[in-house]
């Protein structure tokens, strides 16, 4: 949970957590966990609310997950990424939890999920309602989200490699930047346009640790040659 601006919240969250079987919380930013408030909505998954892991950023939450997947309300956003259903979702996240660390990620009140954070997750999850009031209470979402986790079976396919964490990620995501920004494909003033497109299509990828490898030796070879390489090929220009 991120940035949630109600203790009762938090409380209502790890309710419907134990409620489904579930006991694993992460909270970025969170409020005063010790209003009586929060206490109140937790009922007898208190203890759920006082193991809760606490961050104080996003990028430090989530660094060592290695699927990311967002909730967003599907109305107003333009999204090149697809949409998936509570229901869509839960049988894909069985699946990857078999082997991954797969970390489901809700949003402020308000807000929900802010466009930075929806681009570091590999999917996206929305649940429809009606267009009068189509936006839930953020613990009424993590209770459907949960419920159709805890009902659902695997999707048949079978994630066979391991896949790198968000922290190897964005490591590989600076260096791409550097690089590009060195080589002039990447305007120096304002490299992010571009490089949100590229870290949409390759963080919705399953990255093993070789691919992210390859990558990052594509980089460094491009990197030799700008430090070495150029001044090697004008000294073998100047030669007679």
């Amino acid at each position: 949970m991120v940035d949630t601006m109600q203790a009762g919240n938090v409380g209502a969250a790890a309710r419907a957590l134990k409620n489904m079987g579930l006991s694993r919380l992460r909270l970025v930013n969170p409020p005063d966990l010790s209003e009586e408030e929060c206490r109140f909505m937790a009922v007898s998954a208190y203890d759920i609310v006082t193991s809760a892991a606490v961050y104080s950023t996003f990028e430090q939450a989530v660094a060592d997950q290695q699927i990311l997947i967002g909730t967003t309300s599907s109305r107003g956003r333009r999204q090149r990424t697809p949409i998936l259903s509570a229901r869509e979702a839960a049988p894909m996240l069985l699946r990857y939890a078999e082997k991954q660390r797969v970390c489901l990620v809700f949003g402020p009140e308000r807000s929900g999920l802010c466009e930075e954070h929806l681009a570091l997750c590999q999917y996206l999850v929305t649940i429809p309602g009606s267009l009068e009031l189509p936006t839930l209470n953020v613990a009424q979402a993590i209770l459907i989200l949960a419920y159709e986790i805890f009902t659902a079976e695997p999707a048949p396919e079978e994630v066979d490699t391991q896949i790198v964490s968000q922290q190897v990620r964005e490591k590989m995501f600076e260096h791409m930047q550097e690089t590009l920004v060195n080589i002039g494909f990447l305007s120096q003033s304002n490299p992010g346009h571009i490089m949100r497109s590229i870290r949409r299509f390759l963080g919705k990828a399953d990255l093993t640790l070789r691919d992210v490898q390859i990558l990052r030796g594509i980089m460094s070879q491009m990197d030799w040659y700008i430090s070495d390489g150029k001044h090697l090929e004008a000294d073998r220009v100047k030669k007679p």
